[in-house]
């Protein structure tokens, strides 16, 4: 089920090449999902949930959320950052930088959570409520904090 007042937005050129949504995906209320304009794509695997307010994006990178992965309420995933290499340049000015993120199957992502670009995340991981996410995250491990440290194994 997509709820009706999610928002895509950017450059949607193409959006069936930009956008794969696979079977028995939910994305709930407020959702939005940033294209910026370039050759970015975002795959939502077979029965993945977005929470309400979660917002996507991309612009040059892949983000990719794998089957039966759940995302909880007001996260914040993206695959670029602004450029702040110089003070000399507004920083909207000098374009971005990131990396593909990559969250496997059958994951939990709780509410609040920031995943930076460059992340993938292991097949079965949990990421606790309000965590941020800066490098990536072994299969079936629990991680929370700020930034994310390993809580346990499984």
């Amino acid at each position: 089920m997509i709820e009706p007042d999610i928002r895509v937005q950017g450059d949607l050129a193409d959006i069936k090449k930009c956008l794969l949504i696979e079977k028995g995906v939910n994305i709930d209320k407020g959702v939005i999902i940033w294209f910026g304009k370039k050759n970015g794509l975002i795959k939502l695997g077979e029965r993945v949930y977005l929470g309400p307010y979660c917002y996507i994006g991309t612009g040059n990178h892949k983000l990719y959320i794998g089957a039966d992965s759940m995302i909880g309420a007001q996260s914040y995933i993206i695959t670029e950052n602004h450029c702040t290499y110089r003070t000399d340049i507004p920083y909207a000015q000098q374009g971005y930088r990131g990396g593909d993120v990559v969250i496997g199957k059958n994951v939990w992502i709780g509410c609040h959570v920031t995943i930076l670009p460059g992340v993938t995340i292991g097949d079965h991981a949990v990421i606790g409520a309000g965590s941020v996410v800066t490098k990536s995250i072994p299969p079936a491990q629990t991680w929370c904090g700020v930034p994310a440290k390993i809580l346990k194994k499984s």
